[in-house]
């Protein structure tokens, strides 16, 4: 866990953690996340995500731009687990684990 969050209240590192995810995921989701979706272990670099609806209109740019003849009817993730090796930051790859994908797509 990195040092400027050590003495944190759990409840304020919940809410940063949630802020900084909807930030980099949120544009893919449906809804905006919250916290009950949340669990976080800050100290072992984990956090995961549970239940999330993926936005149909940001996937599509993602296939189009991948040159896939495909659009996202309806999608979710049952879970997206994202590790983060503080002591290695910089040098390691941030990692995002995704399982119970659901996607239904069109040509």
């Amino acid at each position: 866990m990195p040092r400027w969050a050590r003495g944190w209240p759990e409840a304020l590192k919940a809410r940063a953690a949630r802020y900084a995810l909807q930030r980099w995921l949120g544009p893919f989701l449906e809804e905006p996340l919250r916290l009950e979706q949340l669990g976080l272990d800050l100290r072992g670099g984990t956090g995961t995500l549970r239940e999330l609806r993926l936005r149909a209109a940001a996937v599509d740019e993602l296939l189009a731009g991948a040159g896939a003849p495909l659009e996202l009817r309806e999608g979710g993730v049952g879970a997206v687990t994202v590790t983060v090796p503080w002591a290695a930051l910089g040098t390691e790859p941030v990692r995002l684990r995704l399982s119970g994908l659901r996607l239904v797509l069109r040509p």
